[in-house]
């Protein structure tokens, strides 16, 4: 397993589902692909496997963020702010 992140923000959209945002500190650098598979580890002890649905990039007044899509069956309430984000294959 590889540590990717720690979740910053986490959110739904309304008929996509569950949007984290990565806490990404400057000049760090990792590669994710749509369907990869990772692990969720709560700050709570609690771990959820799962995988990437899709990577979208944020747009607002401040620098561009990546925001990753999870699948349908895991919501906002399953995944804590401060979480960590393994890639469990590869």
């Amino acid at each position: 397993m590889k540590f990717l992140f720690k979740v910053e923000e986490v959110f739904e959209i309304s008929g996509r589902g569950c949007v984290i945002v990565p806490a990404i500190s400057e000049g760090q650098d990792f590669k994710i692909r749509l369907g990869e598979a990772i692990q969720l580890r709560t700050p709570e002890g609690r771990t959820l496997n799962t995988h990437i649905g899709s990577v979208e990039l944020l747009t607002t007044a401040g620098p561009s963020r990546i925001a990753i899509m999870l699948p349908p069956d895991v919501l906002s309430r399953d995944v804590a702010k401060g979480s960590d984000v393994w890639l469990t294959q590869g």
